[in-house]
């Protein structure tokens, strides 16, 4: 990087891409960030040595012009300092690193947070969070269905982002179902109190308490009341459907087994369905046990990626 656009920067007299020029060339190498520390204090020694030959054209001297020069000398070199620690602190915050978990396809995956906070990850979900989670923010990532357990602290709420909405809660037990890809997204509360943002993640749509559950589907919602928790034994292993609309069901299957459904025949989707089944016992077993109540086949191709339902 050049001395006169390092000294713009200095002077506060730069232009933004130059700015944006040399926050990148800092984010390149350790050498690049040596080399601007080191430009920064030949810069404001020099801003020193030019106050002080203006002053040194008189004669003489006196020995408060020497006590200033050295409380100025301190002065610079204590902001130096400060410059050192805030710049090395704006490094470590854009160097923080994220860790991802993920739930295989057909298997559900559990997680303690550093704050004690318990996550279970249905079938192919995942959780993103920064390294340094729980010292000073406690902010999450979900793609997927996700069932919350988090631990209370009133002075660092909990987040949870999604493609969709943002949740933010302090202590309390809830799932959260929202897939990348999916118009739909549905909190359901168990214990506590959860705030869901709209889309802008500024605004709060609805706050919800205890037992209550939201489900939005592009931009209408609907909130009501739960009438069981059975929705949630797929931590145990079980998916549990209760007069649910064929549908919706579909949808679920499609995400927990990573396969694409096809409907040929658009009215079995008027269909209501109820059962519990094991997960380990794969989705054409489910299929089987839905054709004894309602009049529909399928058939799925060879790669096993699709299924066709007529």
């Amino acid at each position: 990087m050049d001395q006169e656009t390092l000294y713009r920067y200095f002077k506060g007299e730069s232009i933004k891409e130059d700015e944006e020029k040399i926050l990148n060339w800092l984010d390149e190498s350790e050498d690049n960030r040596r080399n601007f520390k080191n430009e920064r204090l030949i810069y404001d020694i020099s801003l020193f040595s030019n106050s002080k030959e203006m002053d040194g054209k008189r004669r003489n001297i006196r020995l408060v012009s020497i006590i200033k020069w050295t409380a100025r000398i301190a002065a610079l070199y204590l902001i130096f300092i400060v410059s050192v620690y805030l710049y090395n602190e704006y490094l470590s915050g854009q160097n923080v690193a994220f860790q991802t978990i993920q739930a295989p396809v057909g298997q559900r995956t559990i997680i303690t947070l550093a704050d004690g906070s318990r996550v279970w990850l249905n079938s192919k979900s995942t959780l993103t969070y920064s390294a340094n989670f729980g010292k000073k923010e406690r902010n999450v990532t979900l793609d997927g269905e996700g069932y919350f357990e988090v631990a209370k602290n009133t002075k660092i709420p909990f987040y949870v982002n999604t493609q969709r909405n943002l949740l933010k809660v302090v202590g309390t037990k809830f799932n959260v179902c929202a897939y990348k890809g999916s118009d739909e997204f549905e909190v359901s509360l168990i214990e506590g109190i959860v705030d869901v943002f709209a889309n802008d993640h500024k605004n709060t749509l609805y706050r919800l308490t205890k037992n209550e559950f939201i489900h939005i589907k592009g931009n209408a919602y609907q909130i009501g009341k739960l009438k069981s928790i059975d929705f949630i034994r797929w931590r145990e292993g079980l998916y549990c459907f209760d007069d649910m609309p064929f549908s919706n069901m579909l949808k679920k299957l499609e995400f927990y087994y990573d396969i694409k459904i096809i409907v040929a025949n658009p009215s079995v989707l008027n269909y209501k369905c109820t059962g519990k089944f094991k997960n380990r016992d794969g989705i054409e077993h489910i299929l089987k046990v839905i054709q004894k109540d309602n009049f529909f086949t399928y058939a799925i191709n060879k790669e096993k990626d699709t299924i066709i339902i007529r």
